[in-house]
């Protein structure tokens, strides 16, 4: 793989075959370094009476790591600006606030004064009186985040400034014997207490990181630098950033009489006793104050909540016309506007064909059309129902298609594709490309929150991906690496697979194949056996595997 292309492809190629926009700008997502090199961050001061001792003593180490590995540690007072505000309450008001440039703002977790509760409740109430759907998350903080002294008050453009927020790590977060299930409450219940990102818990002898992906990741003190370049750095240079649907060309279709979608639902009640697809948080549920709902709300493009993995089952690709072509005839085809012509070119009918190098033999391939039903963010993965649950997602020539099941309203706030839209375009078109056995009669995908043990693995059996960076759902990078980690396993004598296990560091696997009724079975035998988990029990022998053999 060559710096900025992967398999002879250029990066923003991928990112244009797998449905994102334009973007020549792309770095690859195996260079951490590259990555800090466009980050910058900065520290918001921690009050005097502050005195978690173990918290003072990772924050110091972080900022050292951070600039060790090419991070601008921007200081406060450089970061921000005074805002500038009309009216005296206005004034008495005001603060400095983060500038736009800022990729995050690390924080300490602070503990409220009686005064500042009492004032923060005659600021909710104000907003509620004054509460209109229509306002910005600027607008809103304004109104209601006057009286509060958590992070993001504190930013001029929420969108590009994460917060992660450094607090004392909950004994029960750090037991090994603590399930994943209450990891994940005891993370939410911090992550929305402290309007953050990304919380790191810190202890005397650990770390651990939660953020939207809901990983339960725990690091050893001496494990920094590691999880700096692989882990942190990543997150806040690509933010889990939803797909928004006007990025879609929207419809429907019939999803009562779908053959794939009736599949999809089939796939998700096979896999409740798996206990790999528990039911998702609802934000609603959780988040006390109406003007923190609205803020996610509007952060996360309407979505009520999060979910824990997601069940999609690819239909056969799409082809008119020749598969493939000769190169003679390839190079007689048209330039694409955006697309660099040595990979990409257009007949005259507009079928798009690119060139595919695989053990140094070029093919000239038809880039097929590709349509997958998936569940929608924040359903029931185990209990479907194609009239409300199932999504249909196109890929063709760059552009993207929604289509919901008739009868359901497209301002429904609740129907959204998942988070992983993009990895899950870039799994198929790369299966088609390079590995179309496993894709041809269709592909199941199911994602979930946890990893195997690599003993579980048989003959014809693949994993890939586990010593990646950690890069969030709903980024071009993530999409990018699991295009790469399925063109890899291509050139690796991985013919005949059955199984194929694409590693993404805190947040979990993907599992396809060509059969599901095989990945459902060996992933129920995996779960009895305790081989297949939920969380991160099994991630550092993946890692570990996956690093011997490269």
């Amino acid at each position: 793989m060559k710096n900025g292309h992967i398999a002879d492809l250029e990066l923003s190629t991928i990112s244009i075959l797998s449905g994102m926009p334009v973007n020549k700008d792309i770095i690859n997502p195996k260079m951490p370094r590259e990555m800090a090199e466009r980050v910058k961050v900065t520290f918001r001061p921690v009050p005097s009476s502050y005195y978690e001792g173990n918290v003072k003593n990772y924050r110091e180490s972080l900022i050292n790591c951070l600039k060790d590995n090419g991070v601008d540690v921007v200081p406060w007072e450089e970061a921000t600006s005074e805002e500038v505000t009309n009216g005296l309450i206005s004034k008495l008001l005001s603060t400095r606030k983060v500038k736009r440039n800022i990729n995050a703002v690390i924080d300490v977790k602070r503990d409220h004064s009686p005064l500042r509760k009492v004032c923060t409740q005659v600021a909710e109430g104000i907003y509620r009186m004054v509460r209109n759907s229509e306002r910005s998350v600027m607008d809103i903080l304004k109104i209601s985040g006057w009286a509060d002294d958590f992070t993001a008050r504190y930013v001029m453009d929420p969108f590009n400034t994460q917060i992660i927020t450094l607090m004392t790590l909950d004994p029960e977060f750090e037991d090994k014997t603590t399930t994943y299930e209450r990891k994940i409450t005891l993370g939410l219940r911090n992550l929305i207490s402290t309007m953050s990102e990304i919380v790191i818990g810190i202890s005397g002898k650990k770390f651990a990181i939660i953020n939207m992906n809901l990983s339960d990741s725990i690091y050893d003190h001496d494990e920094l630098n590691s999880f700096v370049t692989k882990s942190l750095i990543p997150k806040i240079y690509a933010p889990i950033k939803p797909p928004v649907l006007n990025r879609f060309i929207q419809g429907k279709f019939d999803s009562e009489n779908n053959e794939y979608a009736n599949r999809l639902a089939e796939l998700g009640r096979t896999m409740r006793e798996t206990d790999l697809f528990p039911e998702g948080s609802k934000f609603s549920e959780k988040v006390k104050r109406q003007s923190h709902r609205d803020v996610v709300n509007k952060i996360l493009d309407g979505r009520t909540g999060v979910s824990y993995g997601f069940i999609a089952l690819a239909e056969a690709p799409k082809y008119a016309g020749k598969k493939t072509v000769s190169k003679e005839e390839w190079e007689s085809f048209n330039p694409i506007d955006g697309i660099p012509e040595g990979d990409v070119r257009a007949t005259e009918k507009d079928r798009w064909y690119v060139k595919t190098v695989l053990n140094d033999k070029e093919v000239y391939q038809q880039i097929p059309d590709i349509w997958i039903v998936t569940s929608r963010s924040g359903c029931d993965k185990t209990n479907l129902n194609p009239t409300t649950d199932i999504v249909r997602i196109g890929l063709i020539k760059g552009k993207l298609y929604l289509e919901i099941p008739g009868g359901i309203d497209l301002t429904r706030r609740d129907i959204r594709p998942s988070f992983d839209t993009y990895v899950i375009l870039a799994q198929a078109i790369s299966s088609a490309l390079y590995k179309p056995e496993i894709i041809k009669d269709g592909m199941p995908i199911l994602h979930f929150h946890g990893y195997p043990d690599p003993n579980w693995f048989l003959e014809n059996e693949f994993h890939a991906g586990a010593t990646n960076p950690s890069l969030p759902c709903g980024t071009v990078e993530a999409a990018i690496l699991n295009y790469s980690a399925i063109y890899e396993l291509a050139i690796n004598n991985t013919e005949n697979a059955n199984l194929i296990c694409l590693v993404e560091s805190d947040h979990g696997v993907n599992i396809l194949g060509p059969d599901k009724e095989y990945i459902v079975d060996r992933l129920k035998s995996g779960k009895a056996s305790g081989e297949v988990v939920l969380g991160g029990k099994h991630l550092p022998s993946l890692k570990a595997n996956t690093a011997a053999r490269q």
